[in-house]
């Protein structure tokens, strides 16, 4: 006499159960990686404004400090300033040493300049830094040191005053100090940084 086995498996209700369970679980871990994911690139956005502005502030603070001005020398004559047509935020002389130096320690004329952006871009600037020997007679290579800036201001303390503009021939000497206003923009954020480095004694 044959005898029939008792069937084994899932009823269709215990199927859906699951697969619900599943399909909640693994929408739950795609919403946790996705604001992970979400979260580290909002990250390495703002780390690379701060690393931008680092960048700057550390590079030009570090010439300024190693200043090399000799009064009525056009060689080492300190000016800037933005608006009436020139650009160029610092230009000076400095012992500095850096990457660009043919001759370490020797004085080495350096000029931050402005860029107006292009294509899509035309509403920021591009901060650009040229080094040349003192003694030599081509300006050198342009190289980006900042992309995306936004409110570009310099200023220069004079007297207790802070000007727009200085020229060391002009006004016979170095300012006081020198204020550095900028703005950074990554995507739809934008950051304002600010300093002031001290020139005079």
């Amino acid at each position: 006499m044959l005898t029939a086995g008792k069937e084994q498996g899932f009823t269709l209700v215990e199927v859906l159960v699951a697969l619900t369970v599943t399909a909640l679980m693994l929408t739950a871990v795609y919403q946790t990686v996705g604001s992970a994911s979400r979260a580290r690139e909002k990250l390495a956005l703002e780390n690379g404004k701060y690393h931008v502005a680092r960048v700057i502030i550390e590079r030009i603070g570090r010439e300024l400090q190693s200043l090399h001005f000799v009064a009525n020398d056009d060689r080492s004559r300190f000016s800037g300033g933005i608006g009436g047509g020139d650009m160029d935020v610092l230009s000076f002389t400095t012992t500095a040493s850096t990457p660009l130096a043919r001759e370490p320690g020797l004085p080495a004329r350096v000029v931050y300049r402005l860029e107006v952006g292009t294509g899509d871009d035309v509403d920021t600037y591009r901060l650009t830094r040229t080094e040349s020997g003192a003694l030599a007679i081509d300006r050198g290579r342009a190289y980006k040191l900042a992309d995306q800036l936004t409110d570009v201001e310099v200023r220069f303390l004079s007297n207790g005053d802070w000007l727009n503009r200085w020229d060391s021939q002009a006004r016979q000497g170095l300012p006081d100090a020198v204020s550095l206003t900028f703005a950074t923009r990554v995507g739809t954020s934008e950051e304002v940084f600010r300093t002031i480095w001290q020139i005079g004694d």
